[in-house]
């Protein structure tokens, strides 16, 4: 599974990595909401608002999470249940 995870979490991208995800930074997660949708099985992002991605009005199902207060376990726990 390919999971877009914004720059600043290099702790989540290096625990998804060892779990055998691949993991792309995103720079800028907002620069390009549909393409990103449809690029990434999920999308991780900091403390961004709850609309980031547009949610509303995309094609896709990639489920963005937001990491903002919670640890890189708590981010892939929370993966690993949304991608079931």
């Amino acid at each position: 599974m390919k999971i877009g995870v914004e720059r600043s979490l290099s702790n989540i991208k290096s625990l998804l990595e060892k779990n055998n995800y691949d993991v792309v930074e995103m720079d800028n997660p907002k620069a390009d909401t549909k393409r990103a949708q449809r690029k990434f099985d999920a999308i991780i992002v900091s403390g961004m608002d709850s609309n980031l991605l547009g949610m509303h009005d995309t094609e896709s199902k990639a489920p963005v999470i937001d990491a903002e207060g919670k640890t890189a376990d708590e981010v892939y726990n929370e993966l690993q249940n949304r991608l079931r």
